[in-house]
């Protein structure tokens, strides 16, 4: 790896090496960092068939979906993908997926203590073999549970038969329910839900797990490799807060779609599914964060399973994942005049490649006071204070979660009033102001519990310029628009209006405008 210096004493190849001069750079790995030979990307739905998610049309939905991302080549992984499906009211079934059948066959277990595989193999089959077979079954599951009278679900025993079937490979589980798990492993309690504590301090209550069940068989499935996505479409309460650790420490992420029905919701839930079945992916996924010396890692934030102080285990990663990293001086050290941050991600892709992609930043220090205050990115601290609130408020209750937000913002910007120069905390209190009006954390019974719950989850997993849009949205006036905007240019992207202000003056009586947050849209 030598190479001569110039006059400056670079090194005269440093241009031509990539991890010299890029800040992203990806690696293919040698044979040493594999534990076992990558794995093919694994599929295993499980799917609620009783009788809410029959008549509200969700199953319709989801096998809708499954099928077209089947048929369209478009599903993650290609020919080498395996698929696998578990459907479950009362009892779980299984299905015998083998290419050789004339038609899939059913199994089915009704003992939800002692879960067991029925059959060993074909379980999990390649798509490339069973394509067939695949889709037969998903032809076949509506007209199976159409007369349905079964409205209970054994969700925990699902997840735990789809482990069994799993654990040997790793993979995606992507799990749909429509009903509160009332029977089988890590049943829960409708009575649990008091729609009088929603808004009131004593709503944290509902929003701390009710123990640590699905936490723990979290814990069991990451270190199975097993990423959990799930898709809630409940008509009543189903505990999302007590569910949700099982995609959280996963790597997953959890939906809902309160009083779900196919007429007006079907097309969002297509939507989203289809989305997380063919984006870009990597399976069997580790993280290691690092900082230069004199400075420490203090908190990890998103959803991932924390092995030690700087290693995340990701068993499934994608773009829609956003991880924040917390870091502060060390005592007793000089830290050096640059700060450097590198993410190490070792991955395997869906054409079974192991990969490290290498991200490092590198940022000045500075004693001077206007130019830390002046180098603040008021969205990136919005981000991490919403993360810091949310943590508070459940360790807490909603108030001191609220009461966390006022006060480190007024402390942010009496900060920036010592530099009178620094324009770009005066939009602070905006942020602020429209977290405190959104859905997480309003003081309002106009939503449910488990959406709350849903809420502060997908927080953790956004972007810093999503973050920023939910709470301060883009408002666009559409009765005044230019003609050519809503059309695709020349290179396809669609032209839009310009935004406005979120002030009454930006409107008018007799106008018409679009609210978009990034979660929903709202017409005025």
């Amino acid at each position: 790896y030598f190479a001569s210096l110039d006059e400056t004493g670079r090194r005269v190849d440093r241009y031509q090496r990539p991890e010299l001069c890029r800040g992203a750079v990806e690696y293919i790995a040698p044979g040493e960092y594999m534990v076992r030979p990558p794995q093919p990307p694994v599929f295993m739905f499980v799917i609620d068939v009783s009788y809410t998610a029959v008549v509200t049309g969700m199953l319709d939905t989801v096998v809708g979906s499954i099928k077209e991302a089947i048929q369209s080549k478009r599903i993650s992984g290609g020919p080498r993908t395996q698929i696998g499906i578990i459907t479950f009211d009362t009892s779980l079934h299984f299905y015998n997926l083998n290419a050789n059948l004339s038609q899939p066959q059913m199994f089915v277990v009704s003992d939800l203590e002692d879960v067991f595989l029925p059959l060993p193999d074909d379980i999990l089959v390649h798509i490339s073999e069973s394509e067939a077979s695949i889709l037969n079954l998903l032809d076949s599951l509506p007209v199976i549970f159409r007369d349905t009278k079964v409205n209970e679900s054994c969700l925990g025993s699902a997840v735990k038969g789809a482990f069994l079937a799993m654990k040997h490979i790793g993979g995606k589980m992507i799990v749909m329910g429509a009903c509160i798990p009332s029977v089988g492993e890590l049943a829960l309690k409708s009575t649990r839900d008091n729609p009088r504590l929603v808004g009131t301090d004593r709503e944290v209550e509902l929003l701390r797990p009710v123990n640590d069940g699905y936490k723990d068989l979290g814990a069991e499935l990451t270190r199975a490799q097993i990423s959990v996505e799930m898709f809630i479409a409940p008509q009543a309460y189903v505990d999302c807060a007590s569910i949700a650790p099982l995609a959280k420490i996963t790597s997953g992420d959890i939906r809902i779609y309160p009083n779900f029905h196919i007429s007006h919701s079907g097309m969002k839930l297509k939507n989203e599914l289809t989305h997380v079945l063919t984006r870009y992916m990597g399976w069997e996924a580790v993280m290691r964060v690092r900082v230069s010396r004199g400075w420490k890692i203090t908190k990890f934030y998103g959803n991932t399973f924390i092995r030690g102080q700087d290693l995340l285990v990701v068993p499934n990663c994608h773009s829609d994942q956003t991880f924040a990293v917390s870091i502060d001086m060390e005592e007793n050290v000089t830290p050096d005049p640059v700060l450097c941050i590198q993410s190490a991600l070792l991955y395997t892709n869906s054409d079974g490649e192991r990969r490290i992609r290498v991200h490092t930043w590198a940022g000045l220090t500075s004693q001077n006071f206007n130019d830390i205050v002046g180098s603040i990115d008021v969205q990136a601290v919005t981000c991490m204070m919403s993360h810091i609130a949310t943590e508070h408020a459940l360790k807490t209750d909603m108030t001191e979660g609220r009461n966390k937000l006022t006060t480190q913002c007024q402390q942010v910007v009496q900060l920036g009033n010592m530099c009178p120069n620094v324009e770009a905390l005066q939009f602070l209190p905006l942020y602020i102001m429209g977290m405190l009006k959104s859905p997480a954390f309003r003081a309002s019974s106009d939503m449910t519990v488990d959406q709350r719950a849903c809420i502060w989850m997908r927080l953790a997993t956004l972007s810093v310029s999503q973050v920023a849009a939910y709470f301060y949205p883009r408002m666009l006036a559409l009765h005044n628009a230019p003609e050519h905007c809503g059309l695709p240019d020349a290179e396809g992207k669609v032209a839009l209006p310009d935004m406005l202000n979120l002030t009454s003056e930006s409107m008018t009586q007799d106008g018409v405008y679009l609210l978009e947050d990034g979660y929903q849209m709202y017409m005025w």
